[in-house]
């Protein structure tokens, strides 16, 4: 039976979920991908690297989120989110990186996470993230049990 999930419900698996989908559409293309996170009660908050993504959200900032918690084929929770992304500099940024500080910054094998300004620009396995959050306009959720 399919059923709508209350609020409380929503924000308990926002809060205990790591990864989620970013939705974004830009110039004629739509773009889903996986993203590690951290939900505060108000904002989603994540860290990306320079790409398609970040392209795509500095020219369209409207996206969906998404994560599901799946127990069984016919047993499964989802949450979906309609919002804003927000690139964060400074203070802002240094407060999402201390909220995100238990998950992994997204590299691949051979590149070091330049997460402080101190890192060395001329280095180019730096990798300096793009720190952002989602300012959530709706969130709903649905779930399903056989």
């Amino acid at each position: 039976m399919l059923k709508e999930l209350t609020t409380d419900v929503i924000d308990h698996l926002l809060n205990n979920q790591y990864f989620g989908r970013i939705g974004c559409a830009a110039d004629n293309h739509v773009l889903i991908e996986p993203v590690m996170y951290h939900f505060d009660g108000l904002y989603i908050y994540g860290i990306t690297r320079e790409g398609t993504k970040t392209r795509m959200v500095r020219k369209n900032p409207n996206v969906a989120f998404e994560i599901d918690e799946m127990v069984s084929p016919g047993v499964w929770q989802s949450v979906m989110i309609e919002g804003e992304f927000e690139e964060l500099q400074g203070n802002e940024r240094d407060y999402a990186i201390y909220l995100l500080n238990r998950r992994k910054v997204p590299l691949f094998a051979d590149e070091k996470p330049g997460l402080t300004g101190n890192a060395h620009l001329d280095d180019p396995k730096v990798v300096t993230p793009v720190v952002y959050r989602i300012h959530i306009r709706t969130k709903t959720g649905r779930s399903y049990s056989q």
